[in-house]
């Protein structure tokens, strides 16, 4: 006569082979908390309502956008700006220059500022024309064009705009006209209009707005233009009349300071506006990176334990198991 497993040892096998199923996956997911920190059962975890965790979840990748915007922005301004002091430097030593030589004559006078005219007024053309991010910063929207020509260019321009002129008053005239005449260095200007402000944080935005058609880099640029024309012959053969137009471009250039120095605490306050509004956005992100790792995290601790539990519960059940399993086969056999 053979004997066989009753029904009884076959249902508590089964079950016992659930139970062991069931600690299993309990193992992996916690194991799983305990690695990543977060919850395995999300939804178990908020009591299904996500409406909160989506709420943080919209915030932190807005103040994700704001923070590209400001680490944008902040590396503009600072082109700008630096691009701003280039010409402010170069002007005022030019403006020094000039005073030193007025009034003396042979190559003590005016030649060394004649000389450093050109040098000048090609730097702050070079500084107009700044690129970051493959953008013309003076450019306004229009930033893939390239922002003025050269500054060779532009003074082959006003040459041509000042021939037959005899005076250092028909010279200025000549090139105040240029400087304001639609086709002249408007139409030099590759640029568009200004640029949109740039959005910070909720209803607040930047303003790099500057181009160079900005009336005090418009100026600046007339006096530098003006001086290094000398460089170039104009009013040859007349010291006098040379002197009259240098000293009237030294007194601009010192006029048109006011107008840059302006400009240039216009963009300092944004650039303070700007990092103000990161650091603002740095410690909402934060607030809200922890608001979120207390909706989803898991205790790593408390997984842990769990962990170790489970772990001897499933070394238990195995026992049992094996035990239940040398019976059945003793009654078998």
């Amino acid at each position: 006569m053979i004997s066989r497993v009753g029904s009884g040892d076959a249902a508590l096998n089964a079950l016992l082979s659930r139970q062991s199923g069931g600690l299993r996956e309990e193992i992996i997911r916690t194991s799983k908390e305990m690695t990543t920190g977060l919850h395995a059962d999300m939804g178990k975890a908020v009591g299904g309502d996500f409406s909160a965790l989506a709420a943080v979840d919209h915030s932190l990748a807005r103040l994700k956008g704001y923070g590209a915007n400001t680490a944008e922005a902040g590396l503009f301004a600072g082109v700008m700006q630096t691009a701003l002091a280039v010409i402010s430097d170069g002007t005022e030593g030019l403006v020094g220059s000039i005073l030193q030589g007025s009034g003396l004559t042979g190559s003590i006078g005016l030649g060394p500022a004649v000389t450093e005219a050109g040098r000048v007024f090609s730097s702050a053309v070079g500084a107009l024309n700044t690129r970051f991010s493959d953008r013309s910063v003076f450019s306004g929207v229009n930033s893939d064009a390239q922002t003025l020509p050269s500054a060779g260019d532009i003074l082959t321009a006003l040459e041509s705009a000042t021939a037959g002129a005899t005076t250092a008053a028909d010279v200025q005239t000549a090139i105040d006209s240029w400087f304001s005449d639609p086709l002249g260095y408007a139409a030099a200007y590759g640029g568009g209009g200004p640029r949109a402000p740039v959005q910070l944080a909720p209803g607040e935005t930047s303003d790099l707005s500057v181009t160079a058609m900005d009336p005090a880099l418009i100026d600046t640029l007339k006096g530098l233009a003006t001086v290094a024309l000398l460089g170039r012959g104009v009013l040859a053969g007349q010291p006098a009349e040379r002197e009259a137009l240098a000293q009237g471009a030294g007194a601009a250039l010192l006029a048109a300071g006011g107008g840059l120095t302006h400009l240039m605490e216009r963009v300092g306050s944004t650039q303070a506006q700007i990092a103000e509004a990161e650091t603002r956005n740095t410690a909402e992100d934060s607030a809200l990176s922890i608001l979120r790792v207390g909706i989803v995290g898991a205790d790593p601790f408390d997984a842990a334990t769990k962990l170790q539990d489970l772990q001897t519960r499933l070394e238990a059940l195995y026992l049992i198991t094996a035990r239940v399993s040398r019976l059945s086969l003793a009654e078998y056999i």
